[in-house]
């Protein structure tokens, strides 16, 4: 892949995952506008008895999904850009490269976003604890994935 096509491809992972960001944090100003944050288990039953709050929290899922499934394949073009050969490197290696490069993430990081990212396509509408954990979970690691996301711009 020529330099300029990985530029496109970082342009267009960059611009996507900023989307993803901007829609995520209107969600949850809506969320807490709804909800005190740290939402608790009933509040996630009051807001799935709601049309309003079902679409909500679909859209808080859905957004946190692609975000994390974005900014992964951001870290490949990154480094791809610097100068790296990382194309054919398990996510692990990539992580380890950029944390010894000094960037904020570590393997560990990154599997508990992984984690995170799981546990939302796995829930089931009557499991409100789980489902709480899961959306405080995200609304914590927002500043965090945030830095991240700067800390990747070019």
């Amino acid at each position: 892949m020529t330099d300029e096509a990985i530029r496109q491809k970082y342009n267009k992972l960059h611009s996507e995952i900023q989307k993803h960001l901007f829609r995520l944090k209107q969600a949850f100003e809506k969320l807490g506008a709804l909800k005190e944050l740290p939402i608790a288990a009933m509040d996630v039953a009051d807001l799935l008895n709601k049309e309003e709050g079902v679409l909500l929290l679909d859209q808080i899922a859905y957004r946190f999904s692609k975000l994390q499934d974005s900014l992964g394949r951001l870290l490949r073009a990154y480094l791809t850009l610097k100068g790296e050969n990382v194309e054919h490197l398990p996510i692990i290696d990539v992580i380890n490269l950029l944390e010894k490069f000094g960037f904020e993430i570590t393997p560990e990081k990154w599997f508990e976003l992984r984690e995170i990212r799981n546990s939302i396509a796995h829930e089931y509408e009557d499991e409100y604890e789980k489902i709480a954990w899961t959306l405080n979970k995200i609304h914590s690691e927002l500043p965090y994935l945030e830095r991240l996301f700067n800390e990747l711009q070019l």
